[in-house]
């Protein structure tokens, strides 16, 4: 084989590989949010004892007060129709305290979405929480919860609304997802 045919068969496999898709590679991610960033009140007032801090955002008041909590989306592209997007998260949870000594049981609702033409339509889904002096309370949302295989079907917005009693406190939200490193 002549020297020139050799160069030109390599250009050519050449070509014919960098041509062939590449798969896409990805890892899975877990993002930890302190819930002084990720809470606040769903009616802002001054006249209350609820109230961000190191700790968590805490309820020191005496009565329950309507927080909602907002997870940013995960890194990638979002599809607005009924089907799940390879930026959904696959999980989200919650973490509760009881900061008063007592028990609580209370419920928080997430919803997948937001109120838009070309959006998901917005699912609603309750979770009971209970909060103890010994133990942590803990909510966690799933695929499964909102009508997906493996992520929940958002459109790019997810939030967790909770009426919290009085001495408890929101230590922190997680968010389980995949993200897209190239291949």
């Amino acid at each position: 084989m002549k020297l020139s045919q050799s160069i030109a068969l390599s250009a050519l496999a050449a070509a014919w590989l960098a041509a062939a898709p590449a798969q896409a590679a990805q890892q899975n991610r877990m993002v930890t949010v302190p819930a002084a960033h990720l809470c606040t009140l769903s009616i802002p007032t001054t006249n209350t004892g609820v109230r961000p801090k190191a700790t968590g955002f805490r309820n020191e008041g005496t009565g329950n007060a309507f927080v909602i909590c907002a997870f940013d989306s995960a890194p990638g592209l979002y599809q607005f129709e009924h089907i799940e997007s390879v930026a959904d998260p696959s999980e989200i949870a919650i973490y509760f305290a009881s900061i008063d000594g007592k028990s609580h049981e209370f419920d928080c609702t997430g919803v997948n979405s937001w109120p838009m033409p070309s959006a998901l339509p917005m699912q609603y889904v309750v979770k009971h929480v209970s909060a103890t002096p010994s133990n942590l309370g803990l909510i966690d949302f799933v695929a499964e919860d909102f009508g997906g295989e493996l992520r929940i079907p958002t459109s790019g917005a997810l939030s967790v609304t909770c009426s919290l009693p009085a001495g408890v406190s929101i230590l922190v939200g997680e968010l389980w997802s995949k993200e897209d490193v190239g291949s």
